[in-house]
């Protein structure tokens, strides 16, 4: 009888499609030890099992530590003596052990990241900086994974490389576009959490690169249309503690759930009457917070009642300006709902 373990569904294959290289496991996934593409993930077996199982299948805890074969981290467990940031050991029973003891790990321990970056120093700042981008942002793990997948294969067919970090930038705008259907997030948004972590990254070295390294990229991205940014901009109005005051001080009548819920309707009532008029080419970040305000417009003439938005507090929940919000209403919205519904 073998207890229960993590069982790695390969599908019969243990080379990487696309470099032909091992398959290892790392935590709940099976990735290529080369390039760090997600094969398949690995299931749990709540139950025991017979002898119907391979053992040699069985992974009993192997830790791949190596800078390459984890696309997401560098220091997982195993990999260095005790926590990352542990000066202080103790033994198996949690007592601190002796001081000669103390000073000899403690020298080991400082020998071991430096030999285990040795002429990868590079891919260590650019996976710790992705680590603490993903983080502020709070990206998932997939995107994270992504991202690091993107940047590993970028770098190994590209001739040269002008700037990693606006390169994981790149990866990082990439990765979520793929990923972040409900709240896509835009490069300047990547840029100021560069900045905030204290990297110099701007809009046109991202734009530089997507056009200098995509072709190294097989998957394509469709462009993200208005629609994907309305949950997103809808939760930052209703969480805003100014908006939360212009209801109370206008006395409506509407709490904040039901205010959500009729912007909800109404933002796709807007989208559904524009898409069926022609296309037009404007920027679907700022035509969403424009559809947004004017879904509180129609609401207001709707139910005879005070609009809540003005442009200034829809400007400052969404992080939109304000003289985009009033150029895309007037030349796009305003003409389509004045006459019939306004």
């Amino acid at each position: 009888m073998i207890p229960s373990q993590y069982i790695i569904n390969q599908k019969n294959s243990k080379h990487c499609p696309e470099c032909n290289s091992n398959l290892i496991q790392n935590g709940h996934e099976c990735v290529c030890e080369n390039c760090g593409l997600v094969i398949d993930s690995v299931l749990f077996v709540e139950s025991f099992q017979f002898n119907d199982i391979n053992s040699s299948d069985l992974s009993a805890g192997d830790q791949y530590v190596s800078i390459g074969k984890t696309i997401d981290n560098i220091c997982t467990l195993g990999s260095h003596i005790d926590f990352f940031s542990t000066k202080v050991f103790c033994d198996y029973k949690h007592q601190l052990i002796p001081s000669k003891l103390q000073k000899k790990f403690r020298k080991l321990k400082s020998y071991t990241l430096p030999i285990k970056i040795k002429n990868h120093e590079t891919d260590y700042r650019i996976l710790r900086i992705l680590n603490n981008i993903t983080k502020y942002l709070r990206l998932s793990s997939a995107v994270k994974n992504r991202a690091a997948y993107y940047y590993r294969s970028i770098k190994n067919k590209a001739p040269s490389i002008r700037n990693h970090i606006s390169l994981i930038g790149f990866c990082i705008f990439y990765a979520a576009r793929e990923y972040s259907n409900n709240a896509p997030i835009s490069i300047r948004e990547i840029c100021e959490a560069f900045n905030i972590v204290g990297h110099r990254v701007s809009p046109r070295l991202i734009l530089r690169d997507s056009i200098e390294y995509q072709n190294h990229i097989k998957k394509k991205n469709h462009p993200h249309k208005s629609e994907d940014f309305i949950s997103r901009f809808i939760n930052s109005i209703v969480t805003s503690p100014d908006v939360k005051n212009r209801l109370e001080k206008k006395k409506s009548k509407w709490d904040i759930s039901t205010y959500k819920n009729l912007l909800e309707k109404k933002s796709q009532f807007i989208i559904d009457v524009i898409n069926q008029g022609k296309k037009r080419s404007w920027n679907p970040f700022i035509l969403a917070g424009a559809i947004v305000y004017c879904a509180d417009k129609l609401l207001a003439r709707e139910y005879n009642s005070k609009s809540i938005l003005t442009q200034k507090l829809a400007s400052q929940a969404m992080q939109i300006a304000e003289y985009s919000i009033r150029d895309h209403y007037v030349k796009i919205l305003k003409p389509l709902f004045t006459a019939k519904y306004l």
